[in-house]
C-alpha cells in the first residue's frame, strides 16, 4: 500500500497533536512525581537547616540520605499506578523525557554508589550535594524543551544555576557545605521540581 504524503500543513497539523498528547500524558504522570521529590528535598532541607541550627551539629547533614530512600520509594508507587491507570505505550516524546530522567537518576545513584565505597573520605559527599543543585533543574529543562513549555525551561535553568554556583564556590574556595546551603537547596527545589510540578498538573487538568 503506497503511504499518503502528507502536505506542510498537515505535517505541522500532526507535529502540533504529537506535543499535545506528550504533553497531557506527561503532566497526567509526572507532576505529583516532580511534587514528591520537591517537597521533600524542600521539607529535609530545611529540617537539616533547623536541627543544626537547634543543636549546633553539622552532622544532622546525614538526614539527606532519606531523599533517594523515600523519594524513590514513592515514586515508584506513583509510576506503577499510573502505568496501571493508563495502559498506554505513550509518545516518542514522553518515553525520551523517561529516558532523560533515568539518565540523571543513574549518574545520581552511580555517584552515590562510589561515595559508600570510599566511606572514609566524607569529603566526597560534597559531590552528593552538587549534583541534587544541578541534576532536578538540568532534568526539568530538557522536559520543557521537549514538551516545548518555556516555563519548565526557565525553572530548569534557575535550578541548575544554583548548582554552578556551589561548584564554583567548591572549584575557587575549595569549601565546606555551609548552613547557607540547606537553605539555598530548599530554594532550588522549589523553582526546579514544586512550581513545575504544578504547572505539569494545571496542564493535565485543564487539557482534561
Amino acid at each position: 500500500m503506497e503511504e499518503k504524503k502528507l502536505n506542510e500543513q498537515e505535517s505541522l497539523e500532526l507535529i502540533t497533536r504529537m506535543i499535545n498528547q506528550t504533553k497531557k500524558e506527561t503532566a497526567v504522570g509526572s507532576g505529583n512525581v516532580f511534587l514528591v521529590w520537591g517537597y521533600l528535598c524542600t521539607f529535609l532541607s530545611l529540617a537539616v537547616v533547623a536541627m543544626t541550627l537547634l543543636t549546633r551539629n553539622g552532622g544532622w547533614g546525614w538526614l539527606y540520605i532519606a531523599i533517594p530512600l523515600v523519594g524513590f520509594t514513592i515514586a515508584g508507587v506513583l509510576s506503577g499506578r499510573m502505568n496501571k491507570k493508563y495502559k498506554n505505550p505513550g509518545t516518542y516524546q514522553a518515553k525520551s523525557i523517561g529516558a532523560v530522567w533515568a539518565c540523571l537518576s543513574g549518574v545520581f545513584a552511580a555517584y552515590a554508589a562510589f561515595c559508600i565505597l570510599h566511606w572514609s573520605q566524607p569529603d566526597a559527599w560534597t559531590g552528593m550535594f552538587l549534583l541534587g543543585l544541578l541534576l532536578p533543574g538540568i532534568g526539568t529543562y530538557c522536559t520543557g524543551v521537549i514538551l516545548k513549555e518555556w516555563s519548565l525551561q526557565l525553572c530548569g535553568f534557575i535550578g541548575a544555576f544554583t548548582g554552578v554556583q556551589f561548584l564554583f564556590e567548591i572549584c575557587t574556595k575549595g569549601m565546606a557545605i555551609t548552613i547557607k546551603w540547606p537553605v539555598v537547596m530548599a530554594i532550588a527545589m522549589i523553582i526546579a521540581l514544586v512550581i513545575p510540578g504544578h504547572i505539569l498538573n494545571y496542564k493535565a487538568k485543564k487539557a482534561n
